[in-house]
């Protein structure tokens, strides 16, 4: 267990986009490229693969990109590699995140995905792709996406121990790298140490399940004073525990992916337990909504929390007296904190010139990840593990941090260096496709509702996810 400094964070909604509409273009198909190849073909040599066409070096390339999230920040790295590769040009096609109303960010966000898909599945599409809003798993299962681990054994300029490695092994799809993720954040539990100190229950969060903290729970409740265990809600909750036993709900027969209904059915009554013996505070039911004075001032022992940036671990909104507890998972996926990624980019399988789209995502993970952070931006902490340690000594070197709502506070040298712990012992990837977990949320309220039993929310979760796993 960790000491750490925790915020009041908030859930990241469609809705905060609203309020500007920018003018960038949408993904279109691109040329048609060569045909799709197995997942894990660009690996078997061992060598990275090289452009096709028989051109050299100096020839001039064209690489188109497909960007979401990352629009402004790789249009400033596209800039800045276009001026050190004069032989290179890059196409950014961005969709807009923000619009008018919810309705446009929505429309927006379908046509991004639906034009990559119907593109990608073509054979066609752009040369990167960012992959945040995009079924990864299923493209890489389809070989639509090459694999990196290969270019990466054949590029003797990439040197291992400059990155998070933890998170490289682990941000993987049948075994294979399939998108680079530029950033990455930490995600567990934050709990009241005093408070729970004060009960006398000891707590092993090494090896912990979910059915381990509920009885660890139970007893806090017992002989604590706080009432309730964990703040959240129902069907937010089950969604996150989903989405972190995410390849344990998932089986492989044949080539063919299954949700595995039963074993959801599981996680679903975990979560009602904890509804129904006053264990968890729903947000929404019990305090009338995230923001809402009695939610923010519930009092809970744990609060599940995502360190996405070093304002978010220095600054404690929440919890008087903060400790850091791994979250519970089955004991067979080992010991190791929960991770998630952000700004993933992947190379099309059927890009001509992966070479070139490999190199221009190296230099994001070197260059574009060392500009200057905002100690608020909760991107995530870089893939580059040298850009890490170089935000951290600047922070060491001013002494103090501040933001728009908390006024200057002396920076903790010993929880820098405990985060960066945290973060290297992180090797659980906290990741489903988007549009699963939001089937999940979606299918889940019918349930807590009274409307369905856990059995016909799993069933009908199981016939949508299947759907989608095998597109």
């Amino acid at each position: 267990m960790k000491k750490i400094a925790w915020p009041l964070t908030g859930l990241v909604f469609l809705l905060a986009a609203c309020s500007s509409a920018n003018n960038a273009s949408e993904p279109d198909t691109g040329p048609t490229s060569p045909g799709k190849q197995p997942p894990g073909s660009e690996s078997s040599s061992g060598t990275a693969q090289q452009p096709t066409g028989g051109g050299n070096a100096s020839d001039p390339v064209k690489l188109t990109i497909a960007t979401y999230y990352l629009s402004d920040r790789m249009q400033a790295a596209i800039d800045k590699y276009e001026g050190l590769h004069p032989n290179v040009e890059i196409e950014l096609q961005a969709t807009p995140t923000s619009g008018k109303d919810l309705d446009e960010v929505m429309a927006y966000h379908e046509k991004f995905v639906t034009g990559v898909n119907t593109a990608v599945l073509a054979g066609k599409g752009p040369d990167l792709i960012e992959l945040d809003e995009l079924p990864l798993d299923a493209y890489a299962n389809r070989g639509l996406l090459a694999e990196l681990n290969g270019m990466i054994k054949g590029d003797a300029s990439f040197h291992p121990e400059d990155y998070f490695a933890n998170i490289l092994s682990h941000a993987t799809t049948g075994g294979g790298l399939y998108g680079m993720p530029l950033y990455f954040s930490l995600v567990g539990l934050v709990g009241d140490s005093e408070a729970i100190g004060k009960t006398g229950v000891q707590i092993d969060d090494s090896s912990w399940t979910w059915n381990d903290f509920l009885d660890t729970a139970r007893q806090l409740q017992q002989k604590g004073a706080f009432k309730n265990a964990i703040v959240s809600e129902p069907s937010f909750l089950l969604s996150e525990l989903a989405a972190e036993n995410f390849a344990q709900l998932v089986q492989d027969k044949n080539g063919e992916r299954s949700f595995d209904s039963a074993a959801f059915v599981e996680l679903i009554d975990q979560v009602k337990a904890m509804a129904d013996d006053g264990l968890l505070f729903d947000m929404v039911k019990d305090g009338g909504g995230r923001a809402t004075p009695a939610t923010q001032n519930a009092h809970a022992y744990f609060s599940e929390n995502t360190i996405d940036s070093f304002g978010a671990y220095l600054f404690n909104d929440l919890i008087a007296h903060p400790t850091l507890y791994a979250k519970p998972h089955p004991q067979a996926m080992g010991a190791g904190g929960y991770f998630s990624t952000y700004g993933t980019v992947g190379i099309n399988a059927n890009s001509p010139h992966k070479q070139e789209a490999w190199n221009f995502i190296r230099f994001l993970m070197e260059n574009e990840a060392k500009s200057p952070a905002d100690v608020t931006d909760n991107r995530g902490f870089p893939i580059n593990m040298t850009a890490y340690d170089e935000q951290v000594a600047k922070l060491k070197a001013a002494g103090t941090i501040q933001t728009d709502t908390h006024p200057a506070t002396t920076v903790d040298a010993v929880k820098l260096d405990q985060l960066k712990a945290d973060l290297t012992e992180a090797v659980h990837w906290a990741h489903a496709p988007s549009n699963i977990d939001e089937t999940i949320m979606n299918e889940a309220k019918a349930f807590f509702s009274g409307q369905k039993t856990a059995e016909q929310v799993a069933k009908l979760v199981k016939s949508k996810v299947d759907l989608i796993l095998n597109e």
